[in-house]
């Protein structure tokens, strides 16, 4: 390209200046579409939709909530009655005699015992499902992150490509300018400085997309055999505002909050439960018997603990700690969500306001600059290494207005996250 440039009149220096500034974004991408070919192309709803039925995180968190509900279900379960049968053979010089007994028990919890059981027990189930719920959102936050920086890694990957293409053709025109004494040993050292970087650039940003690209098929699809996965649509624009009221306003909504409220009350039930613990629970009986000489009938009994050793004093000691932790752990967590919640949304509010202000102008900018540049090197008005710095320019003014797409993005979604939003609820 460069070659047609040194030839061209200078008029047709000009039109293949921008030629070049505005094919070579077509040329790359081209390229690296045709590179992509394998790669699993998931839209960001067909990539939660997938976490939903594929990830293994979440796997294990709805079997742990599982497990914990039914531990706790196993935890207001009513006594078994038990069965019991026995035969007694009795002998006395040469006289034998024999009795059989069957007999049938139930143990008798205090009413009120039972009942705070049951609360306490329906709370954890209700705090389980909470720490489910906050689990998911927590987990299909790093899938929109993962998604959002695959998006940057492959236009970073992209803009790479360009900036490395034009210092390319700089480069290779400067071979035959030296040769023709147009310009120094110097700046053809650094030319040549410059593509072996550019070229590790492109290097080093195909890695990334590699390795961004497997992060999110692992989250998504772990066990499948896709081992890519990029994402099909690009983030395009702003993300939505968030008023500060409206995220204060979801606070109470929190999933770890409910849960840790759900703690409480469940830590309180256990304490009532421990303060009757001094009533003895009895066990009542009845039974048949049934003896050799003929005699049978039927036989009650009454089984009362005394409770003169143990009352039970520690355990409510331990109950009223616990239930005073969760009050303050409660009270801690709910300190802690509001801070992050404001840390939250002020740097989302942040990223965005600089998103506005500046990318675009960025983007545009870094175009105008290269492609002016491009066509005042075809007509001879500027060196060499000034056409250099155009494009480090370029390369460094894109990567800065993808930089802030995406990381107001990420920061649009962290904002959901602290907000208790799960993504079928937005």
């Amino acid at each position: 390209m460069m070659e047609v440039l040194r030839m061209a009149s200078p008029g047709r220096r000009i039109l293949l200046g921008f030629a070049v500034t505005f094919l070579l974004p077509c040329m790359a991408a081209a390229q690296d579409t045709g590179s992509r070919d394998a790669v699993r192309r998931v839209s960001l709803e067909e990539a939660l939709a997938a976490f939903s039925e594929n990830s293994l995180a979440l796997k294990i968190a709805r079997s742990e909530a599982a497990g914990i509900a039914g531990a706790a279900r196993q935890s207001r379960a009513y006594f078994n009655p038990s069965f019991s049968i026995s035969r007694d053979d009795l002998d006395h010089e040469l006289e034998q005699h024999w009795e059989e007994i069957l007999r049938l028990s139930q143990p008798l919890e205090w009413p009120g015992r039972t009942a705070a059981r049951h609360r306490a027990a329906g709370h954890m189930i209700g705090a389980a499902e909470a720490r489910l719920r906050g689990d998911s959102i927590q987990l299909a936050f790093e899938v929109r992150e993962a998604y959002a920086l695959a998006w940057f890694a492959e236009a970073a990957e992209l803009t790479a490509r360009q900036a490395a293409s034009v210092i390319r053709e700089v480069a290779e025109d400067a071979e035959f300018r030296l040769e023709a004494g147009d310009i120094s040993a110097f700046e053809a050292r650094r030319l040549r400085l410059e593509r072996v970087q550019a070229e590790q650039d492109v290097a080093e940003a195909e890695l990334q997309v590699r390795s961004a690209r497997r992060f999110l098929a692992a989250l998504i699809f772990p066990g499948t055999g896709i081992d890519e996965v990029g994402p099909a649509a690009g983030l395009e624009g702003a993300p939505p505002p968030v008023a500060r009221e409206e995220a204060l306003g979801a606070l109470p909504g929190r999933p770890d909050l409910e849960a840790a409220a759900r703690d409480l009350d469940a830590a309180q039930a256990e304490f009532d439960a421990a303060k009757s613990g001094w009533v003895p629970t009895p066990t009542i009986g009845v039974g048949y018997r049934h003896q050799e000489d003929g005699f049978h009938g039927l036989s009650l009994g009454l089984d009362v603990p005394l409770p003169l050793f143990d009352r039970g004093g520690g355990a409510r000691e331990e109950a009223d700690a616990r239930s005073s932790a969760a009050a303050h752990r409660l009270d801690l967590r709910r300190r802690l969500a509001e801070n992050e919640l404001l840390a939250t949304w002020d740097r989302y509010a942040s990223s965005r306001t600089r998103l506005e202000a500046s990318a675009e102008d960025l983007l545009a900018d870094g175009e105008a600059l290269l492609a002016s540049a491009t066509a005042a090197y075809g007509e001879n008005e500027m060196s060499l290494l000034e056409l250099l710095d155009a494009a480090s320019a370029f390369r460094n003014a894109r990567l800065s207005a993808l930089s802030m797409r995406s990381a107001a993005w990420i920061d649009y979604y962290a904002l959901l996250r602290a907000m208790g939003r799960a993504p079928e609820e937005e």
